[in-house]
């Protein structure tokens, strides 16, 4: 198994292939920041569990040694309590449980590496790009993924709106980039690895950053009469007509949503607590 030192390389740890019983998604590792604690969960769409807050989902971890990953995965089946953003397509579960447990089991550690809030920009931040920038989804597309490794695929595209903007609806954005099945719940990052060139004309030679933009939802179609309506990403593969495809645009919930599940987390541990 590789070391992962590049920012790629890291990414393909943070992903998760979701399979449920009416197919497979993707989420994504994100620790939430409370105080001085980090609290790992998994983040995907709601379609992705069926909009059940119970569902029980199958999928592998890596196993860690020393810090890095080795050749040997876990898999778990997981009856979740999945927690629900009030109004859009975003759910996440806890799982330190789960690392605790097989940790205490097995005396072995689960390697993953999270999504952390630091990598959301705020609206303001997000008015520094461009309209057209370079993008990178990490996912399982028809639910295709490196069973040996137990990696993700990565898919690149460019941004179709501006990340700053609100795309019809409040906190959504449009990508260009062939999505499928399986694809719901990927996270989208705009990386640059080797120096970029900023709107003003800044060239910063060398210089890497990465921005989490979004977690894909859906995308828009055309129906039989040429009409284009939206469509959440489907958790496996059916059959479309002729005039029924897939345009090769992604639709993504911003980044800051995230917050919101944040909000949503505190309530839930305020309650459990007695609070």
């Amino acid at each position: 198994m590789i070391n992962p030192i590049s920012l790629t390389e890291k990414l393909l740890f943070s992903t998760v292939r979701l399979k449920t019983k009416t197919g497979s998604g993707t989420g994504f590792f994100f620790n939430f920041k409370i105080e001085d604690k980090m609290i790992p969960v998994i983040i995907t769409n709601k379609h992705v569990v069926n909009n059940n807050s119970s569902e029980n989902v199958n999928f592998l971890l890596h196993v860690g040694k020393d810090g890095k990953p080795i050749d040997e995965n876990i898999s778990i089946n997981y009856n979740a309590d999945w927690l629900f953003h009030s109004s859009l397509d975003l759910c996440f579960c806890f799982v330190g449980p789960i690392f605790a447990q097989y940790k205490k089991e097995s005396n072995k550690d689960i390697f993953y590496i999270p999504i952390t809030e630091d990598l959301i920009w705020d609206s303001v931040k997000l008015e520094e790009l461009e309209t057209v920038e370079d993008v990178l989804m990490i996912g399982s597309p028809i639910g295709l993924w490196d069973e040996k490794n137990n990696l993700p695929l990565i898919r690149k595209g460019i941004t179709s709106s501006h990340p700053a903007l609100d795309f019809n609806r409040e906190s959504i954005g449009v990508v260009d980039l062939s999505v499928f099945p399986g694809s719901s719940g990927s996270p989208i990052f705009l990386i640059n690895t080797n120096g970029y060139k900023d709107k003003k004309g800044t060239t910063h030679l060398g210089a890497s950053r990465i921005v989490f933009l979004g977690i894909l939802f859906g995308g828009p179609v055309l129906n039989q009469k040429g009409d284009i309506i939206i469509q959440e990403i489907p958790m496996q593969k059916k059959s479309f007509s002729l005039t029924e495809l897939m345009i090769n645009l992604g639709y993504y919930i911003k980044a800051k949503e995230i917050f919101i599940l944040k909000e949503v987390m505190k309530d839930f541990i305020n309650k459990k607590n007695g609070n």
